[in-house]
């Protein structure tokens, strides 16, 4: 199986929203990608996007998701 990568023009878009704190905006992009580009259903999509962030934005997650559920 082919290891594939992200360009590099869309790690940087990510580290971009995501010090912004558009994380949602920075997710949906990253999804989109991997439909699109890499070919693959949202479902896949979707663990894909929540695993990338969880590795390389692991505290922004975290905060995310913890105002996710005071407002949840």
């Amino acid at each position: 199986m082919e290891k594939k990568q992200i360009a590099d023009e869309m790690t940087t878009l990510l580290r971009q929203l995501v010090m912004q704190n558009q994380l949602v905006m920075a997710a949906r992009v990253l999804g989109v990608y991997f439909q699109r580009v890499w070919k693959i259903d949202e479902e896949l999509s979707n663990r894909y996007v929540r695993g990338y962030f969880a590795k390389y934005y692991p505290k922004q997650l975290e905060s995310h998701l913890k105002r996710q559920n005071r407002v949840g």
